[in-house]
């Protein structure tokens, strides 16, 4: 059923932006629109921010404001504000809108910029999600720096996250110890401490940060792993007990020395030569931790825990019982909810335990890929097996698109390759997962470690193209996550190679399921040879442009309508599909021509009665 909902209301504010008398000028344009939030609750009022470029025209130009609301295929509904713009500085235009009451809903925004004699002189894109909670669709991003002297800006980082929407945030390494994540007590706490890396932290910058994500609606999760203790905690009056550590043996000596440990670089100035691995599976050691996560609750507002594991499968406790870590997540998370009462992520590092984890307390799925899922098909197979188990559980993945060891050859560039990123985040999330990959303002990860995210930088043109796969992904959602299943269609092209398996240089075609309405993705990998994503030495070739390519899809079922939907043209905007049908056998098919494929294709195919 389609809903019209129309409500309008523009307030004018002049911005600062730097211009020089004499600097030319464009024709008045939208230079950017985006919500004030990264996630709305139902029945609650978008704000939408519309930055207009100025004129350098003597008379003011009295222009129009149009923005009309998407969900899918269906118009919901329409704004309309006339602007006036006068010389050179630019205005920004904040236009409110009441979405309908649905909860867990995505809509695209499409703003024009009308002109009075009708031309358009502008038009932008953004996307709005509607939902009461986070954990259906994560977006998830991260902070890595907490003091003036490594440039943390919390309004200004939060600010540009929330363009991106993303929902919640991983405050990476922000504690004072694993095992004692707060500093000085609760009654005082400290001002500044320094991290595990010696990096400086200071109170009042991890405030404002808390403070400007509340403001933007994102989720503030605070990192600390599950089972790692500091070398000095056991001596140092910290109350961690020898007897909770664990041990690459189950017989031998029960000492410090020899407790599994993950032993950090040497020189590199850590706060620790080592992170002992504790027994996570311990009751004793669970209730020392939580408790210590208590305490750094009641200084600091975080939403929640996140939880990080270090890719151990096991080992042996003081009694030299085995201690599985893998089948110990679910507990371990579950325990920790009861106890805290705030939200959980774990880190199920290489997928492991992530089934498990599905069926969990957790707020969602985060799992680390790692040499087991280093191809575009492993993404697929990693998220089929998360959707398994809970068909409706969130997904987030961590994959580091440009890590680089000591013995790989640098790479000749220091930004990230736009083609590898582009097309690493089209197969996630055409796979219904969500990507961590943008934190400290606009930073990208290209490691594990989140405080090196200065190695690469991210070029504006490959900036701008991720808010368009932002936006889709936002405007999206309800057809790229949650309960989708694999569709019985069969998906061939005329002229490209093409299949359902992620072959390189092919067209990569995946056809899902939701409701009355068949979803089919098309995934460039022509260009290639590579099945992989990781692109250490950065240079991933380019995937050719193609269009106006033939599609045949024969599905046991009578397709009424068609369109198609892409972040590389038109900022994610939905376009109708002429089909033609027919039966070959027996079997029934449609065929359309797909106008245009660069990296990411999505066509929704819908049944003669179709629920949006």
């Amino acid at each position: 059923m389609r809903i019209w909902r129309c409500a309008v209301l523009a307030i004018l504010l002049p911005i600062c932006c730097p211009w020089a008398p004499g600097q030319k000028l464009s024709r008045p344009a939208i230079q950017d629109v985006y919500p004030d939030k990264a996630r709305y609750a139902p029945h609650e009022q978008v704000v939408l921010l519309v930055s207009l470029e100025g004129s350098d025209t003597a008379s003011p130009i009295h222009a129009t404001l149009k923005a009309s609301f998407w969900h899918l295929d269906s118009p919901i509904g329409t704004a309309t504000q006339a602007v006036t713009l006068s010389g050179p500085a630019p205005v920004q235009a904040e236009m409110r809108w009441t979405p309908p009451a649905q909860d867990y809903t995505g809509y695209l925004a499409d703003v024009r910029l009308v002109g009075p004699d009708g031309r358009e002189l502008g038009r932008s894109q953004t996307a709005i999600d509607v939902s009461s909670e986070w954990n259906r669709f994560p977006r998830y991003g991260y902070l890595a720096h907490y003091s003036k002297e490594e440039g943390a800006d919390p309004d200004a980082w939060i600010a540009e996250l929330n363009k991106f929407h993303i929902d919640g945030l991983e405050y990476y390494d922000f504690q004072y110890q694993h095992n004692q994540p707060l500093a000085g007590t609760v009654e005082d706490p400290a001002p500044e401490w320094n991290d595990i890396g010696g990096r400086k932290v200071r109170r009042d910058v991890l405030d404002e940060f808390l403070a400007a994500a509340r403001r933007h609606n994102m989720m503030s999760m605070a990192y600390n792993s599950s089972y790692s203790a500091y070398a000095a905690a056991f001596t140092d009056g910290s109350g961690v007990s020898l007897q909770w550590a664990t041990w690459d043996t189950p017989t031998g000596p029960r000492t410090l020395s020899t407790a599994k440990s993950l032993d950090l670089p040497a020189g590199g100035g850590w706060a620790t030569p080592r992170l002992v691995y504790m027994n996570q599976n311990s009751p004793e050691w669970q209730n020392y931790l939580f408790a210590q996560m208590a305490n750094l609750f009641r200084v600091y507002p975080f939403d929640g825990w996140h939880i990080d594991t270090f890719g151990v499968r096991g080992a042996w406790a003081w009694d030299g019982s085995y201690v599985n870590f893998i089948d110990g997540f679910r507990p371990f998370i579950d325990h920790a909810k009861e106890y805290l009462n705030k939200r959980i992520v774990l880190n199920t590092v290489n997928t492991w335990g992530q089934d498990e984890t599905a069926r969990s307390d957790a707020d969602f799925v985060y799992s680390e890929l790692w040499e087991d899922h280093e191809t575009y098909s492993s993404i697929l197979d990693a998220a089929a097996q998360v959707h398994t188990a809970n068909p409706a559980a969130g997904l987030v993945f961590a994959a580091y698109l440009q890590r680089q060891q000591k013995e790989d050859t640098p790479p000749a560039t220091d930004d990230f390759n736009a083609p590898s990123v582009l097309l690493a985040d089209a197969v996630i999330f055409a796979s219904g997962a969500a990507h961590i990959e943008l934190g400290d303002g606009s930073r990208m990860l290209s490691g594990e470690y989140f405080p090196a995210d200065k190695r690469f930088a991210v070029p504006p043109e490959l900036l701008s193209a991720l808010r368009h796969y932002y936006d889709f992904l936002t405007a999206y959602e309800n057809v790229l996550r949650c309960n989708i299943t694999p569709a019985d269609a069969t998906v061939t092209m005329t002229g490209q190679p093409s299949g359902p398996y992620g072959v390189p240089n092919t067209i990569w075609t995946i056809a899902r399921q939701k409701g009355e309405r068949t979803i089919v993705h098309f995934i460039n990998l022509l260009g290639s040879d590579d099945p992989h994503w990781r692109d250490v030495h950065a240079d991933r070739p380019d995937a050719p442009l193609l269009t106006n390519v033939n599609i045949r899809i024969a599905a046991d079922e009578q397709i009424a309508t068609a369109g198609w939907a892409s972040p590389d043209v038109d900022g994610g905007r939905f376009h109708p599909l002429a089909l033609t049908r027919g039966n070959d056998n027996g079997e029934r098919y449609v065929e359309f021509v797909l106008p245009s494929l660069k990296y990411w294709d999505m066509v929704l195919l819908d049944r003669a009665t179709s629920g949006h």
